[in-house]
């Protein structure tokens, strides 16, 4: 039985190893994804799955025939020029998006083992980031094939942050949960989270709209000025720079709240982490305005909201599975 025990237990560990891992990468995608659109690398590779016709793409416009443009011109594409970062830039994040499918395989792989016979929901969960994943591929193949189909951008992060969820949901429920604190509170404070996290989502959204939108006044406008693009976005800019406030205000009061009425030292973390991201992401934001949209801080920016997503939304399931332990206790 000792023996048992301990193998299970080796087993669970190499699980939590590999999906924190696992998690750390999908962000690093994310923060790639945003360099690659930050600095207009997403038709680097102007096809899919290969690049320039090729599987490891060229490093000098020499490699390529004399005539490629005119071909990626009948095929669809045109004013293509080749341009080795653009292309490398878009290259790594395909090979980046490939390592994280390897290693959400790796998450479902070691959650099978440590959790088939005793706790499959992790196993689902996991299996469930692996098909979000396999969409998500798709979903780029598609940007690729559609020239950046505008509306493509906020499904793609949406489709991200599923991944993501997905992932830290089957990580908290290889876990037991119990708290102190009573149903009325956990209850609230459950609502609440809800109503925060709600918001965030709205401002992320509203977020990649303005991305989006971006590259229309770009190409209405004209020139290298980017902020004559930002003045030409009219009023969704307006809503998205407006509405952070409301955002910030929400995290500040959860916080308080977490801080104020529970004992758990992980949950009152969970406050901490939402209210410092959350601040980062404001930071980030000012930045892209002020400075017209540097590209770092574009690709900050989106990480930020998606980390700060990702703690809410372990903080609403860890108090969820909270309260589904204290009903259990009161039946």
């Amino acid at each position: 039985m000792t023996e048992k025990v301990s193998h299970n237990s080796g087993r669970e560990r190499v699980y939590l190893l590999v999906s924190a891992i696992t998690i750390a990468v999908v962000f690093l995608l994310i923060l790639v994804g945003g360099v690659v659109r930050s600095s207009g690398a997403g038709m680097g590779c102007p096809d899919w799955p290969k690049c320039f016709d090729q599987w490891v793409p060229p490093t000098d416009v020499s490699q390529l025939p004399v005539d490629y443009q005119q071909t990626y011109a009948l095929r669809g594409y045109a004013d293509t020029t080749f341009n080795a970062v653009k292309t490398w830039t878009e290259y790594l994040n395909r090979l980046l998006g490939v390592l994280t499918g390897l290693f959400i395989i790796a998450s479902l792989i070691t959650a099978w083992r440590a959790y088939a016979g005793r706790n499959k929901r992790v196993v689902w969960l996991s299996l469930a980031a692996l098909v979000a994943v396999i969409v998500q591929g798709g979903v780029g193949a598609f940007v690729v094939i559609t020239h950046l189909h505008q509306g493509i951008i906020t499904i793609h992060l949406l489709i991200a942050l599923l991944i993501v969820c997905l992932l830290i949901a089957a990580r908290l429920y290889s876990k037991e949960v119990s708290f102190a604190e009573s149903l009325p509170v956990l209850y609230k404070t459950r609502w609440q989270t809800v109503v925060v996290l709600v918001l965030l989502l709205v401002q992320v959204i509203l977020g990649t709209q303005v991305r989006e939108l971006l590259d229309a006044a770009r190409d209405s406008i004209g020139g290298d000025d980017k902020r004559e693009w930002l003045r030409g976005l009219g009023t969704i800019y307006s809503i998205h720079k407006s509405f952070w406030m409301v955002v910030t205000v929400g995290v500040v009061y959860l916080t308080y709240v977490l801080q104020r009425d529970f004992e758990s030292k992980s949950l009152k973390n969970y406050g901490i982490f939402a209210l410092l991201l959350t601040g980062m992401q404001v930071f980030t934001g000012v930045a892209l305005n002020q400075f017209g949209l540097p590209a770092v801080p574009q690709a900050l920016h989106i990480v930020f909201s998606s980390m700060a997503f990702a703690v809410l939304f372990a903080l609403m399931l860890q108090l969820s599975r909270g309260l589904g332990q204290a009903t259990l206790k009161t039946v």
